[in-house]
């Protein structure tokens, strides 16, 4: 039996996306051992969500943003509402895959940071594992949730620092959770990873479980693609006039520069 400070507590923020949104819920319950706590966060546009809200409102919480508030205060606000002292960061185009709270329990120590690896239809820039086992309008849950352990490997890598996240509440409350300066969902992660990492916080990617990521279906790689784009331009601007660095990955997905102090912060303890 899981202990009660052994739940999780999965924050999923959501922008109109409710295909996603409603593959994502299903496998987050469908595939846990035990009951854990599930917040989702409607950032604006209540209308376009309301089938899901309706059908998971007995088994979730929800909190509903009356109007757009951007990826950063939705995670925050969902965070501030957990009831669990570990907490789980997965955006809605992401699938869930079996016993993810047990792995991941198994997985959890203080101060680490934990990414569980993904699956994604092509190869990405994340050493991600590639299968397809389809798109938000033709995906098999099934085949995914049978097959998905095929690809596991009982190994923690050091290439962290990417979403999905599990960690500690109390870590992310400490470092102020994330950023809301930042007017895009892209770029303010490097801000809160790094944080953490000044912190002292360590990170491991988990190959012991996959979750399947659609990928951006809304934001970058979708209708308003656009408009990501030339947000996350600006988000990248901000994070250098911040940090007096570029927002680039280094070795092991590390966002701290190869420097020890710039604009009187010491990079290198």
């Amino acid at each position: 039996m899981i202990k009660q400070e052994e739940r999780i507590s999965v924050i999923i923020p959501s922008y109109r996306n409710q295909k996603c949104l409603d593959i994502c819920i299903t496998s987050a319950l469908e595939n846990q051992h035990k009951e854990n706590e599930i917040i989702c966060v409607i950032d604006g546009y209540q209308d376009e969500n309301t089938e899901v809200i309706e059908k998971y409102k007995d088994r979730i919480g929800f909190v509903v943003n009356p109007t757009n508030q951007g990826m950063q205060y939705s995670l925050n606000i969902g965070v501030w509402n957990a009831t669990n002292e570990r907490i789980l960061i997965v955006n809605d185009d992401n699938v869930f895959p079996k016993l993810w709270d047990v792995i991941l329990n198994e997985d959890y120590e203080d101060g680490l940071v934990i990414t569980p690896n993904q699956i994604e239809r092509d190869k990405s820039i994340f050493d991600f594992e590639v299968a397809d086992f389809g798109g938000v309008d033709d995906f098999n849950f099934k085949k995914f949730t049978a097959f998905e352990p095929k690809y596991r490997k009982q190994e923690l890598t050091d290439d962290g620092e990417i979403f999905p996240f599990f960690m500690s509440k109390t870590d992310y409350m400490m470092v102020d959770g994330f950023d809301t300066l930042y007017g895009s969902p892209f770029i303010c992660d490097w801000d809160f990873f790094l944080k953490l990492e000044l912190a002292g916080r360590k990170f491991k990617r988990s190959r012991r479980l996959n979750f399947y990521h659609f990928g951006s279906v809304v934001t970058k790689n979708g209708k308003e693609g656009d408009r990501f784009k030339e947000s996350e331009q600006k988000a990248a601007t901000i994070f250098k006039y911040k940090w007096g660095i570029d927002p680039v990955r280094n070795q092991n997905n590390s966002h701290k520069p190869n420097v020890e102090f710039f604009k009187g912060v010491n990079y290198a303890r």
